[in-house]
């Protein structure tokens, strides 16, 4: 449930991408880099869980209590949103592998039943999903470990009709791709694009990760911080050990990884199959990928629909969307957050594999603003720790350091989405890529904005009908005054004529 939706998404498709772009070179360090980045976020969000713990701490609610309402509304929402966006995100990977790369009546066909066994397995009892979860799962490691497997034969098979063995693509083509420029800067731009390209396969590990630490943690023995430790290490050796295999399956040179420059391609292990001229073993390596991509789906639609369930136990979000059947199933949860796997359908309109970018480009944008919003969570929380003389029982060595390098390489990697569009499109490459991440920003600020706005005209409407009440009560206050008054002022004539009356009978 952490790592494991990830599987199949950018380690199999899009590294072919982010190969195409940088070389081998630039992937491995890519692949380093985001592991270490996201290490850094890791540790920091289990420190608050460790110290503020509850069933939704990480995705929802520490943000709410050590930032803001309106930075909580805004980035629960957009993590809501995100998560149900990788859902359309897998099918079309799913697609792109298939090789179903022009719209047509195929495409839609088969769009369709891969949306419809996504959503049916998300209709099945609670305890149903959650055995079959653990299933698929552990079929996406074995299918991760297979491909290495098969990469690693293909790689040291004595083959006369395929000279190519072990490293050779490290040396030819060579181990740094050219991108868009010539010379070191070309090779600078081409890591860049492979890391944007690369941080797919890691987005919203952090909070994942965290978030299962905070169900598990009450189980004797367990550990918040141990179980972080545990799934970074295990994230950290499978992602390059995956790598790394696929820079020995297909030479960045191969045109098949970006179909022609438009986007997504084939996978570097469809690619490496292939050529091998294994065609038992080339059949095999695509329904693999295909079944994890689809497994995948499975796994975000029920990650997307519980965290907007619960949003509205926590009172975040309307009422009926925590309502469940009789299987503990959030059945109107899941309903509106399956609406947005109709945006695979973008694929009728044009090629899958720049749909598959327009999405990504979106949910890697989600994923930066996300962790720059718990970076300043985890901030903002030692600011309170220190304040208030706490010593702090568990803390990461990398921390507060850790914490500061992942919230600049955050701000900086949103801003690299967001510069494409500056750049002149060429050579595999599309600056339209940018514009979704211009609509992450964009949907992030004008909800906090709008959040920002609505909160205060209710609390200017609510602080004018406090002063309207006020002003009431005092006006009966007064008039009350003045109606005793007047009685007293009635109560002194009528006595004044009382005692004019006797003086006047004595007197007679």
């Amino acid at each position: 449930m952490t790592t494991g939706p990830t599987l199949g998404t950018g380690l199999f498709v899009g590294t072919g991408q982010a190969l195409a772009a940088g070389g081998p070179a630039s992937l491995i360090f890519s692949y380093v880099f985001i592991s270490a980045l996201v290490y850094c976020v890791t540790t920091g969000i289990a420190e608050v869980s460790t110290h503020s713990l509850g069933r939704n701490g990480a995705l929802i609610s520490h943000t709410y209590h050590y930032t803001s309402n309106h930075l909580g509304f805004s980035i629960s929402y957009l993590r809501w949103i995100s998560l149900a966006v990788m859902v359309p995100f897998e099918v079309t990977t799913a697609m792109v592998h298939l090789q179903l790369w022009t719209p047509g009546s195929d495409i839609a066909l088969r769009m369709g039943v891969v949306m419809g066994i996504i959503f049916g397995f998300n209709m099945l009892p609670d305890k149903v999903f959650r055995k079959s979860q653990s299933f698929f799962t552990g079929l996406k490691f074995v299918v991760t470990t297979s491909l290495m497997s098969m990469a690693g034969y293909i790689a040291i098979r004595d083959d006369p009709n395929r000279p190519v063995k072990g490293f050779h693509y490290w040396s030819q083509p060579g181990p740094f791709n050219e991108f868009l420029a010539r010379g070191d800067f070309g090779r600078f731009l081409g890591l860049v694009y492979c890391l944007l390209c690369s941080t797919i396969t890691v987005v919203f590990i952090p909070e994942l990760t965290v978030q299962r630490a905070e169900q598990h943690d009450g189980e004797q023995g367990n550990s918040i911080f141990r179980f972080t430790r545990n799934s970074n290490l295990v994230m950290f050796v499978l992602y390059i050990m995956t790598a790394l295999s696929a820079t020995i399956m297909a030479p960045y040179t191969d045109q098949s990884l970006t179909n022609n420059g438009t986007g997504a391609g084939l996978s570097p292990y469809t690619v490496g199959t292939r050529d091998s001229g294994l065609r038992l073993l080339s059949m095999v390596a695509a329904g693999m990928i295909l079944l994890s991509s689809v497994a995948s789906g499975r796994s975000f639609l029920h990650l997307s629909s519980r965290m907007l369930a619960n949003m509205a136990e926590a009172g975040h979000a309307p009422a009926m969307f925590m309502v469940r059947n009789r299987w503990n199933v959030p059945y109107i949860s899941v309903a509106i957050t399956a609406m947005f796997t109709w945006l695979t359908f973008l694929c009728m309109a044009t090629s899958s594999s720049a749909v598959h970018n327009y999405l990504m480009f979106f949910i890697t944008t989600s994923g930066y603003l996300s962790w720059i919003c718990s970076c300043i969570t985890y901030i903002r929380f030692r600011r309170a720790v220190d304040r208030a003389e706490i010593i702090p029982v568990h803390r990461s060595f990398a921390q507060p350091f850790g914490v500061w390098f992942a919230l600049v390489a955050s701000i900086l990697l949103t801003g690299l989405n967001l510069s494409q569009i500056v750049i002149a499109p060429r050579h595999q490459f599309n600056p339209q890529h940018s514009i979704p991440a211009h609509i992450a920003v964009g949907l992030f600020t004008s909800m906090y904005l709008s959040h920002r706005l609505i909160t205060g005209i209710r609390k200017k409407t609510s602080q004018m009908e406090s002063s309207a009440d006020d002003d009431v009560e005092t006006l009966a206050e007064r008039s009350q005054g003045q109606a005793v008054e007047l009685q007293k002022q009635k109560q002194k004539r009528e006595g004044e004529g009382s005692a004019v009356v006797a003086r006047h009978g004595e007197s007679s």
